[in-house]
Order: C-alpha cells, then structure tokens, then sequence
C-alpha cells in the first residue's frame, strides 16, 4: 500500500513538487503552498505520513521512537518507495521532481530522499535535524548535482538553526550543489526562502 495524498493538478505539467509535512502534520498542512508558489504547468502532492499519532485531530508522524531509543521508519520507507515508483516515476523523468521537506519532513529529505538512486530536480529541507547526532550525512552519488538548498529560521526556538548548520557542513565536504539559507523568523518556512526555492524550480 503507498502513502495516501493530496494532489493540485495541472494541466499538461511538465515538472512535479512533492512536500513533505511535519511532525503531527498531514496531507492537507500545507496544500495553500501550491497557491503561494505560483510555477505555471507544475503538479504538487502532499503525501501524508503513515503513522497515526491522534486520528480525532488528523495528526501523523514519518517516524516514532522505540523504547531503546531508535526511531521506527520502516514502514515511511516502503511506503514511500511505492509511492515515488507508482504515482511519480511512472509518469515523470526523476530530474523534473523536486522535494519540499518542512522539519521531521526535512530529516526524511535527508535520510531517505537524498539517499535514493535518482537525481532530482531539487531537494529543499526547511528547519531539519539528525535523528541521530553521531552519523555523518551523505547524499547517494548519483545526486552529486542535484540542487540542495537548505533553509531555517534564526530565531526557530522548536528546532535550532545549529542543527541545519551541521548539517550543511556536512554535505558540504562531498558535495558543491548545497546551500544554506537562514531567515529572520521562527520554526516556519519564510516567503523569501521559497522565491529562492521558485527561481531554481522555474529553470527547469
């Protein structure tokens, strides 16, 4: 079974934009995006988490922490995975897709996204964090040009910024497509990170 979705079609589209939502969000959190970002013949999808946190107040997670301390991703994983193959890949080539990730979104950007086979159009983490501190970030070298462009709030008091920082340290060392963006303002997306975001989409 793959993840269930939002969609905002278009009409003959020639590029894709899939967000992913964050913790306790779901596949309507920030569907107004595809209105906010206005990129003409461009189709997005909202996919939602698989694991159900509080269903009364449509609430999901991408992961959830076992009692020894790891986190449960498998089924994010797969699901994920039938999703891209059935719904995306089937019908676009992968280097016209490109990913929002907003907070534990952005960490699956990281840990799952950026690991994959495919070069993407772009990969925009937004407010990120390691699961785990001790392991060191790479992307699978067939992403080695893929566009990164990391963002996150100065004042973000949810996630720290040193959290994107490390991060783009990291990425940095291996690979020269990555960027980071901080804004004024808190654990939220800012509009001018996402006109940066709509430059790089629109060249494609």
């Amino acid at each position: 079974m793959s993840l269930k979705f939002t969609q905002v079609d278009s009409e003959n589209f020639e590029k894709i934009i899939i967000f992913i939502h964050g913790w306790k969000g779901n596949k309507d959190s920030f569907k107004s995006l595809s209105s906010i970002i206005n990129i003409p013949k461009t189709k997005w999808y909202f996919p939602q988490a698989p694991y159900e946190m509080d269903i009364s107040l449509n609430q999901f997670s991408w992961s959830f922490q076992n009692p020894d301390g790891s986190y449960e991703v498998e089924e994010t994983v797969q699901k994920f995975n039938i999703f891209l193959k059935n719904e995306i890949l089937s019908k676009i080539d992968s280097k016209k897709v490109f990913f929002i990730g907003f907070s534990q979104g952005a960490t699956i950007c990281y840990e799952l996204i950026l690991q994959m086979k495919y070069p993407w159009g772009g990969v925009f983490p937004v407010a990120g964090f390691k699961r785990d501190k001790n392991s060191f970030f790479t992307i699978n070298e067939s992403q080695i040009n893929t566009p990164i462009i990391i963002g996150h709030g100065i004042k973000d008091d949810v996630i720290p910024i040193s959290s994107s920082e490390v991060i783009f340290k990291e990425l940095k060392q291996k690979h020269n497509n990555v960027f980071l963006e901080k804004f004024n303002g808190g654990h939220k997306i800012s509009i001018n990170y996402l006109k940066k975001i709509q430059e790089i989409i629109h060249k494609y």
